[in-house]
């Protein structure tokens, strides 16, 4: 039988140990590692390249359009001021109060005994949309100061289907000194003056401007 000598053995040897060194391994290892995390730092770098460039953009887009941006709102406050104002007047036209209305129904309730001799209005200056009117007038019959009652109540009876708070009192009802002749009779006078206070509209509007004056 031949004899066979591995005259290398040793070296063979010290070459396995060299390359199951554990440090060398783990020399390797941490390599692969820091490889790894190279990777990983230049993909998140090219990210964060790629959001700065958005972040670059957004900025520049932000600066052109925040001027527009600022003169819009402004714009939208002057038209809407414009536009409350605007409203208010035309609210303010549509509450206003129309006198020949209610001069028209008081001279339906006018009677022939019955003289009306000055006549005046005023609206007032407050929001409350109340209207004052004072009827001068003389009446004549057996019962002069009666026939002055009666259109008193009419005047509220009246009134009160169109009007609010509507309410008729008399300032002076005196006595006339001379009669008068009414359908060939001399009768007696009274003189009166019935103030008249009254309110239209459903609700106060919302500000107020001067007084008006009917005469």
């Amino acid at each position: 039988m031949p004899l066979r000598l591995n005259l290398y053995h040793e070296v063979q040897k010290q070459a396995a140990l060299k390359r199951r060194d554990p440090l060398k391994l783990s020399m390797f290892g941490i390599g692969a590692i820091a490889v790894c995390m190279a990777g990983f730092y230049f993909v998140q770098l090219g990210k964060a390249h790629s959001l700065n460039s958005e972040l670059d953009r957004l900025k520049a887009e932000h600066a052109k359009l925040d001027p527009e941006s600022k003169a819009a709102l402004k714009r939208e406050e002057e038209l809407t001021a414009k536009f409350k104002i605007n409203e208010h007047i035309e609210r303010r036209i549509e509450e206003r109060f129309y006198w020949a209305p209610l001069l028209e129904q008081l001279v339906g309730l006018v009677p022939r005994e019955v003289q009306i001799t000055r006549v005046n209005g005023e609206v007032g200056a407050d929001a409350a949309q109340k209207c004052t009117l004072v009827l001068n007038g003389v009446s004549a019959g057996s019962d002069a100061r009666r026939i002055a009652e009666e259109l008193r109540i009419a005047i509220v009876s009246q009134l009160g289907g169109r009007y609010r708070n509507v309410a008729a009192s008399f300032r002076s009802l005196e006595d006339g000194l001379d009669p008068v002749q009414l359908e060939g009779k001399a009768l007696p006078t009274a003189h009166f003056a019935i103030a008249v206070d009254l309110q239209w509209g459903s609700e106060p509007i919302a500000a107020a401007g001067p007084a008006r004056r009917a005469r």
